[in-house]
């Protein structure tokens, strides 16, 4: 999706917003620009050297926050988020942003970031050249006075005094530069939908793009139905009747219409042949089958064949609502015994698992996993679909596996986690289920081929007490904050449930000495 529009028009915090809203990577093109001009100011090239300015583009990179969104900014391999943010680059930004050559240089990296998988991207030339084919454009407007008052009530200045009616002179000026400009100037595109947010609060507007973005997707597939670009009048139809579903969800959101408005088009959509085993994949069921018992009774009878198998504190999975089981990842055995004896312990409600896309295309691993609740995930876009369908999953009240640490530890010791599980839990608030898998590296270590079933070994799994993440972030913390305290305090509970050696990068979180081995079984 394309958002553009001028300056304190919102694009960014609505953008960012609307992303989180609906599990969408954001990038804030801005921060490119901004980025580069950091680079320029430290290494002394001046705003117009465009051979210069180019050169430094190899040293910037922009990172991920942990979900989803382009928000960390990486100058020469060092994390200066805060650095491209300063009034000197505010000065100088423009002037490295109007340079043609550099404008042209960028293209193509903002370009290969989008083709990823699906991103909000906003900026002020998405729509016209970034991505003149996307899916949904949308203009974001505002006049001079009500952008002026948002920056003048941030900055909590005197709306009548000298201070403000400096701001608003910087943003007619602003608008002037970037509308007058040669290369790429500010403008809606053809086929973009123009909404105007003069005296719309922040939540409205959030709600009214996010309820555009819904339905493009909803329109999809009655592209790839036709063949046709959801752009183009069918026989009898004029574009007004086309852009009809859209514009009636942005009047409904808003509480009505603009004449302003225009209707969105569709990039040409991709035919996709979908087999009935994919079908099957994406349903969303939540009751045990009998091939989910089968396959629980034979990972036991596999791990057994391998290890001594002890469990400890199955009493304590919930039986009902929303559960994210939260494992360490040490072991290609994890999945097994993890979900093994939990499956049995959930009696009638099956775990619902997240699998890249290929595995469905093997003849009869792919039914199994089709039919015992496992989702596909294309991995081009893994990041941003695993987040959708697992949001789905908790929404609906059923029970999702995840590994939060996203791959297998090559020590068995806890690696770094991505903030993504804390996001999903406090989004959906869901309880959190932390277990703990121990010895189960020893058996089958990252990089062996085949598990060693000799000499026998010991894994013990334990599953701690369920809880509520929200119950662990004060209520004033930010967002980003918040995940970081939840991460922490997830990652925290399943060292506990670890051995020492096995705790890696949370050791310092654990709150008790050892864990309690009171309702240790061996089974």
């Amino acid at each position: 999706m394309a958002l553009d529009g001028p300056a304190s028009s919102g694009k960014s915090s609505v953008g960012a917003a609307v992303a989180e809203r609906l599990g969408l990577r954001f990038l804030d093109t801005g921060l490119i620009y901004r980025s580069l001009t950091a680079l320029a100011l430290k290494a002394g090239i001046a705003s117009d050297d465009q051979p210069g300015l180019i050169a430094l583009i190899p040293r910037f990179e922009l990172r991920e926050d942990g979900a989803g969104r382009l928000t960390r900014v990486v100058l020469d391999g060092t994390d200066a988020t805060h650095e491209v943010r300063t009034h000197e680059v505010d000065a100088n930004v423009s002037a490295v942003a109007r340079q043609p050559d550099v404008r042209a240089a960028l293209l193509d990296y903002q370009r290969r970031l989008a083709e990823s998988g699906a991103m909000l991207m906003a900026g002020r030339d998405i729509g016209t050249v970034v991505l003149p084919h996307a899916d949904l454009k949308v203009y974001l407007d505002a006049s001079v006075e009500e952008r002026a008052m948002r920056r003048i009530r941030e900055r909590g200045l005197d709306p009548s005094g000298e201070e403000a009616e400096a701001v608003r002179e910087q943003l007619r000026a602003r608008d002037a530069v970037d509308r007058g400009r040669t290369v790429a100037p500010l403008r809606a595109a053809e086929d973009a939908m123009v909404v105007s947010t003069d005296g719309m609060d922040f939540d409205q507007v959030v709600t009214l793009i996010s309820s555009l973005v819904v339905a493009a997707e909803a329109a999809k597939p009655k592209a790839e139905a036709t063949g046709m670009n959801a752009a183009e009048p069918r026989p009898g139809e004029d574009e007004a009747a086309q852009a009809a579903p859209v514009a009636g969800a942005a009047a409904r959101a808003q509480g009505t219409s603009r004449s302003n408005s225009r209707p969105v088009a569709a990039a040409p959509a991709k035919r996709e042949k979908r087999s009935h085993i994919l079908d099957v994949a994406m349903r969303l069921d939540n009751g045990q089958t009998m091939l989910v018992r089968m396959v629980a009774r034979l990972s036991q009878w596999a791990a057994r064949a391998l290890a001594t198998v002890q469990i400890e504190g199955l009493e304590r999975v919930p039986r009902t609502g929303a559960v994210i089981l939260a494992l360490n990842h040490a072991s290609n055995l994890d999945a097994i015994v993890g979900g093994a004896w939990v499956s049995d312990a959930l009696r009638t409600r099956r775990i619902h698992w997240l699998g890249k896309r290929e595995l469905f295309a093997w003849p009869i691993f792919g039914w199994i996993c089709a039919h015992g609740g496992v989702h596909p995930v294309d991995r081009s876009t893994a990041d941003v679909e695993a987040y959708r369908l697992a949001t789905k999953i908790l929404e609906r009240g059923y029970v999702l596996l995840v590994f939060p640490e996203g791959t297998r530890s090559p020590t068995g010791a806890l690696q770094e986690a991505k903030d993504g599980l804390a996001q999903l839990a406090l989004r959906t608030g869901a309880q959190v289920l932390p277990i703990g898998i121990n010895g189960s590296d020893l058996v089958w270590p990252k990089g062996r081929k085949l598990p060693r079933p000799f000499p026998r070994r010991r894994i013990v799994v334990r599953i701690g007490e369920p809880f509520l993440v929200s119950d662990v972030v004060p209520p004033s913390t930010d967002r980003r904050a918040a995940k970081a305290v939840a991460t922490t305090a997830i990652m925290g509970r399943i060292a506990e449930l670890l051995e020492p050696r096995q705790r890696g990068v949370y050791a310092s979180a654990v709150r008790v000495p050892e864990p309690d081995e009171a309702t240790s079984a061996v089974v």
